[in-house]
């Protein structure tokens, strides 16, 4: 079988099967199972014979449990993996293609379990092997829709998306301040309409914005509309994003945002499930609505930004 096991698993980069099992999920007798049965993974052992392991490890049972996923037999995964080099692998991760349920699977465990600590890890080390758009649209984006689909079914749901905002904005702060000189981009001001407290998609979209180079002045939840027009003034911005759930107001927010459009001297933009419930009317205002999916948001931003004022894409 191939050695697939990367130079950088020097000793003091690997652990016990106990952490093996808390990165991927999967329980130590399957582990030892899928070792003794099918080679699919092959552990350093210490003098006294104990397993250790490393972050090719890791990889490799994420790989395991994708093709499991897809429906293959343990017998088919073992030739599978063992046509697979290291430069294979890492051709697949570099595009997304494969790990991503298993750190997504730990994003949630972590989530359930409020630990700060094991958010960081899983986050530092799917950046340290991918891209960080790659990163945010592999795992930030799904755990975002998986908490969506479970928060009301959960006694801790609420409890639970709560502490992925705060997370998600002391990384947002973070990248803020370490990328606020490099940054040349035009400036956007982002901000959740008034009285909606649900910001985990706008802060994972100035996440991508800072991604795309543009300079982000984030003003967050339940942001008095109005108020707005005083920043992009300050900052002369060159966008405005709003994003909000369905409303059941509907006449005072296009009020607000149609009023926002025509006094603030930016272009302003709507993102989320209001842009879908209201698309129609957000354009007779000449607002763009950027609907729900934030990869084709940022790039119907980058569109409207780019075209004639008058002509944005509608």
């Amino acid at each position: 079988m191939y050695n697939y096991r990367m130079s950088t698993d020097t000793a003091s980069a690997l652990f016990p099967i106990r952490e093996l099992v808390e990165r991927t999920g999967v329980n130590a007798s399957t582990l030892r199972a899928w070792e003794n049965r099918h080679g699919l993974i092959v552990p350093v052992r210490t003098a006294s014979g104990h397993r250790l392991y490393g972050q090719a490890d890791v990889a490799r049972i994420r790989r395991v449990q994708e093709l499991l996923a897809q429906g293959l037999a343990l017998g088919r995964i073992a030739a599978r993996l063992a046509a697979e080099t290291p430069e294979t692998l890492a051709a697949n991760d570099s595009e997304g293609r494969i790990g991503w349920p298993g750190y997504i699977a730990e994003t949630l465990r972590a989530l359930a379990d409020f630990s700060t600590e094991r958010l960081d890890h899983v986050y530092g080390e799917a950046c340290a092997l991918f891209p960080i758009d790659a990163v945010t649209e592999g795992l930030l984006i799904p755990v975002l829709g998986q908490l969506g689909e479970r928060w009301d079914k959960r006694p801790s749901g609420i409890a639970e998306e709560h502490f992925y905002s705060a997370w998600l904005r002391n990384k947002l702060g973070a990248r803020l301040h370490h990328a606020s000189a490099g940054l040349r981009g035009k400036t956007l001001i982002l901000a959740c309409l008034p009285g909606e407290g649900h910001e985990i998609g706008l802060l994972i979209f100035a996440l991508m914005a800072l991604q795309a180079g543009y300079r982000v002045i984030y003003l967050g939840a339940n942001m008095p509309t109005r108020q707005i027009v005083h920043v992009a003034r300050q900052v002369q911005s060159a966008a405005i994003v709003l994003a909000g759930r369905p409303v059941a107001d509907a006449a005072a927010v296009l009020a607000d945002v149609g009023w926002l459009a025509a006094e603030a001297g930016a272009r302003v933009f709507v993102g989320s499930h209001v842009s879908v419930q209201l698309a129609q009317e957000l354009r007779a205002l000449g607002v763009v609505p950027l609907g729900d999916d934030m990869t084709d948001a940022l790039r119907l931003l980058g569109a409207g930004l780019a075209a004639p004022v008058g002509g944005a894409e509608k």
